[in-house]
C-alpha cells in the first residue's frame, strides 16, 4: 500500500506562501475609486457688494464617499495671480467692500480615501462693484395742464437700408469637442509632484505650453495635436512655477488654462477662452 506523505516541516512554507498570495490580492479588491468632476465648478450670483455667491459643481459617487473643500480668492482685473481669502472655505461667499475692483474665483478640491486630491477652479466673476444707493422717492405728481392741440403728422421717413445677410460677419464657433485639461499629483514641501498632465480636444487643434519660473524643464513646447499627455512636465515642479496651456485652431474660440504651483497646496488653476481674433485670454461662458 502506497500514498503521499508531507511532513509538517514541508507543509508550513506552502501554507505561508498561499496566505501571502491571498493578502496581496486583498488590497486590489478594496481599492477606492478616484474622485472626478461630472459638471462645473461654476460661480452663481451677481458681482455686487452684499450679494451671496455660490459654487455649483457635481462629481461622481465613490467608495469611500468623496468630500469637497472650497477656497475663494481675489484676482486683480486681467491678472492670473490671485490672493486666497482667509476663512472663506464654504460653498458660498458674501461679497464685501474689500472685494470691490477685483474678480473672484473659487477652487474646489475633491478627496476620496487615500487617492490624490483633484482640484478644479471656476472661471473668474465680473469685476465686483459697490452696492448701488437706494432709489430716491418719486416727486409728487404735478397737476396735469390742459390738453394741447393735436400735433401735425410727422413727415414720411425714408425707407430703411437693408443689409444683406452675406455682409454680416459670422459668429466664431467654439472648438468641438471643447478641450479638457487635467492635472494630477501630490503636494510637496517646496512645490508639487505632477503625475499626470493631459490635454484632450480636437485632433486638428494645436497645443502650446509655456513655463515661467525657476526650475522649468523647458520654457516653451508646441505640440501638433490636442489629444495627448504632456510628459515633459510630469515631474516635480518648484513652487512659483507658472504653466500656461493654449489650445487653438484658426477661426475657432480656443481655451487657455494656467497652473500656479504652490507649496503644500493644490496648484491655483485659472480657465479662460481665447478669441479667434486675438491670443489674449478673455472671460467667456461655457461652450
Amino acid at each position: 500500500m502506497c500514498g503521499i506523505f508531507v511532513s509538517r516541516r514541508r507543509l508550513a512554507p506552502v501554507m505561508l506562501a498561499a496566505l501571502a498570495a491571498l493578502l496581496v490580492l486583498l488590497p486590489a479588491a478594496a481599492r477606492a475609486e478616484e474622485p472626478e468632476f461630472t459638471a462645473g465648478p461654476v460661480i452663481q450670483g451677481r458681482a455686487i457688494v452684499g450679494t451671496k455667491l455660490k459654487v455649483l459643481a457635481t462629481w461622481k459617487e465613490t467608495t469611500p464617499a468623496t468630500t469637497a473643500t472650497y477656497t475663494w480668492a481675489r484676482c486683480p482685473q486681467g491678472s492670473i495671480v490671485c490672493t486666497v481669502i482667509a476663512d472663506a472655505t464654504e460653498a458660498s461667499y458674501v461679497l464685501t467692500a474689500a472685494d470691490v475692483g477685483y474678480q473672484l474665483t473659487a477652487a474646489v478640491t475633491l478627496t476620496s480615501g487615500e487617492d490624490p486630491p483633484v482640484t478644479k477652479s471656476t472661471a473668474p466673476t465680473a469685476v465686483v462693484i459697490p452696492k448701488p444707493p437706494p432709489a430716491p422717492k418719486p416727486a409728487p405728481k404735478p397737476v396735469s395742464p390742459p390738453p394741447a392741440p393735436a400735433p401735425a403728422p410727422p413727415p414720411a421717413l425714408a425707407p430703411a437700408t437693408i443689409v444683406a445677410a452675406s455682409t454680416v460677419a459670422p459668429t466664431p464657433l467654439f472648438l468641438r469637442p471643447f478641450p479638457v485639461i487635467r492635472i494630477r499629483g501630490f503636494f510637496a514641501r517646496h512645490g508639487a509632484r505632477i503625475t499626470l498632465l493631459s490635454v484632450r480636444g480636437p485632433r486638428l487643434a494645436k497645443v502650446a505650453v509655456r513655463c515661467s519660473g525657476r526650475g522649468c524643464p523647458t520654457r516653451a513646447l508646441t505640440l501638433p495635436t490636442a489629444d495627448l499627455r504632456v510628459h515633459r512636465f510630469e515631474r516635480f515642479l518648484r513652487a512659483g512655477i507658472l504653466l500656461q496651456i493654449r489650445v487653438t485652431r484658426p477661426g475657432r474660440i480656443g481655451t487657455y488654462t494656467s497652473f500656479l504651483i504652490r507649496s503644500k497646496r493644490a496648484p491655483l488653476r485659472t480657465d479662460r477662452c481665447l478669441s479667434a481674433r486675438s491670443s489674449r485670454p478673455i472671460h467667456c461662458s461655457a461652450p
